[in-house]
């Protein structure tokens, strides 16, 4: 997990509201779509980012989609984030 490449994901506020959401629990796309009032390719475009980042996990249940906060790698990345800063 790169801290650079994780901060400038971060600094999308769009971003920030999809991980605030799914820190709130598993949600399908269009519960994210519902509550963010964008596209449905737009939050796809923002999930597959944070995906591949690894802040966020995908697992299929019957025809859905669900997603939500990868929480041991979110406080990996606070962890190695305040080391960096020596805090």
């Amino acid at each position: 997990m790169e801290i650079i490449r994780i901060l400038n994901l971060l600094s999308d506020k769009t971003r920030l509201k999809i991980l605030r959401l799914l820190g709130e629990g598993e949600k399908s796309v269009s519960k994210i779509v519902k509550s963010s009032k964008l596209t449905q390719p737009t939050i796809s475009h923002h999930l597959k980012k944070l995906e591949e980042a690894g802040l966020i996990i995908k697992r299929r249940y019957k025809k859905w989609v669900l997603y939500s906060a990868n929480l041991d790698s979110l406080r990996l990345f606070i962890k190695k984030l305040g080391l960096e800063l020596d805090l």
